[in-house]
């Protein structure tokens, strides 16, 4: 009588576990996109007017809004981008914060429970000239 039970609990602990595995793979990639869309965004998102002008390097944050969604839908977890917010903090630094949607497999099965959560990583990046 208890193997059958046993057998059940083993089971849900399985997908338990490989539901959560999955959060964490978007998480990682998540951080993954993050870094590499604020490492190209700080070499993209130069303002060539004010370097040809006053030799200063400055970022454009309008340039570097509308780089971003496109940099990061174009990598691996393109269609899991649930938002791209670029935050220039200074004329060199800029942060990349991207939201991914992580879709559980086992947990649809079970009425009233998510289908999915969202995962959030921040990155930043400093563009030095020179």
């Amino acid at each position: 009588m208890l193997v059958p039970a046993g057998l059940l609990i083993m089971l849900m602990l399985g997908a338990i576990a490989f539901d959560l595995s999955l959060v964490y793979l978007r998480q990682r990639q998540a951080a993954s996109t993050a870094v590499d869309v604020a490492n190209d965004l700080a070499t993209l998102a130069l303002d060539t007017a004010h370097l040809r002008g006053t030799g200063d390097y400055r970022l454009d944050g309008g340039r570097a809004a509308q780089l971003a969604e496109e940099l990061a839908r174009s990598g691996d977890v393109g269609a899991a981008v649930v938002d791209v917010q670029v935050n220039v903090l200074g004329p060199e630094t800029i942060e990349v914060v991207v939201t991914l949607r992580a879709d559980y497999v086992f947990a649809k099965a079970i009425p009233g429970a998510a289908d999915g959560t969202e995962v959030r990583a921040r990155a930043t990046a400093v563009a030095l000239a020179g």
